[in-house]
């Protein structure tokens, strides 16, 4: 995840790197930390010793928020600590940035006489180990994590158990796809091709299809983006037929007439390799900018999860 030279200068070392993130005991205290878009999350597992200690501690976080312009937020849970922190531009300038917020907490949590366990329960008394679950981290005791794994289990097994209706389904992922075709088509005429006008296609089209389809399963996933691409076609189309009916207008053709006749506009001008050059662009891009969303749309149509102790 970092280089050894920034490692070892963040929080004095202690934490190991697993290369999708840190993770260790530092001063006492069990500690996580994952690289998000442009952020960092860490994650710290705190006992504290009554409730009013608690609010205290979030008292003082509050006013972290205020004098830290690094700390985006921290949000504190029975037994944790959440800091996101804002990535600074430099590398060089990580270790400084991360140590500056992380180690006042600590030092906060030591002078009040918090302790460190498993992030759910708070044990101090049974072995504590890191788990990897859908790609978070987390320090845990093996009975949260044997609870965990089994909501897990069952959340899957609800969740294969929902059937959609497929006709109503793809109706409201068409529905859905037109919002996106129509972003696609007004990006198009400011002289841009635009991903992220698919990529909000492919979420439009699914949550039509979750909506009359009653649940968005893994063939509602497929189906949507079927529709996706179906729907992108269409509205790569009816922008270059918009193009050519600003063209063409004063020599009497209609939009209609247009868009029937635009194969043979773009033979007759030499503009079909254009066409079809865009419009594989878009379809590369539209993959780009939505492949993660698809992606975790059929990991949760399926309830599939993961989850691994860290070695």
């Amino acid at each position: 995840m970092f280089k050894e030279k920034l490692r070892t200068q963040i929080l004095g070392g202690c934490l190991q790197d697993y290369k999708n993130h840190l993770s260790g005991l530092y001063k006492g205290f069990y500690i996580t930390l994952d690289g998000l878009q442009g952020q960092y999350l860490v994650k710290i597992s705190i006992n504290p010793a009554n409730e009013a200690d608690m609010a205290a501690l979030v008292s003082f976080l509050d006013n972290q928020k205020l004098n830290q312009k690094k700390l985006i937020n921290a949000v504190t849970g029975s037994h944790s600590i959440s800091l996101t922190i804002k990535m600074p531009s430099l590398g060089k300038n990580i270790p400084d940035t991360i140590n500056s917020i992380v180690d006042p907490v600590i030092d906060y949590l030591i002078s009040y006489t918090f302790t460190s366990g498993c992030s759910e329960c708070g044990s101090t008394m049974d072995q504590i180990d890191c788990y990897e679950i859908n790609g978070g981290h987390y320090f845990l005791c093996n009975t949260c994590k044997d609870k965990i794994h089994a909501s897990l289990q069952t959340n899957q097994q609800e969740i294969q158990s929902k059937k959609s209706s497929l006709v109503a389904g793809l109706v409201g992922a068409f529905l859905g796809s037109l919002i996106g075709a129509v972003l696609w088509i007004l990006i198009y005429k400011l002289g841009y091709i635009a991903g992220i006008a698919g990529a909000v296609t492919s979420i439009c089209a699914m949550k039509g299809y979750a909506i009359l389809g009653g649940h968005l399963d893994k063939k509602g996933v497929i189906g949507s983006v079927i529709i996706m691409f179906i729907a992108i076609f269409f509205a790569n189309k009816i922008a270059w037929s918009w193009d050519a009916y600003s063209a063409l207008k004063d020599y009497g053709w209609t939009f209609t007439e247009i868009y029937k006749e635009l194969g043979y506009i773009l033979e007759e001008t030499d503009l079909v390799g254009s066409y079809y050059g865009e419009l594989v662009i878009g379809y590369i891009l539209t993959i780009a900018c939505s492949a993660k969303t698809i992606i975790n749309a059929f990991r949760e149509s399926t309830g599939s999860y993961s989850i691994k102790k860290v070695n």
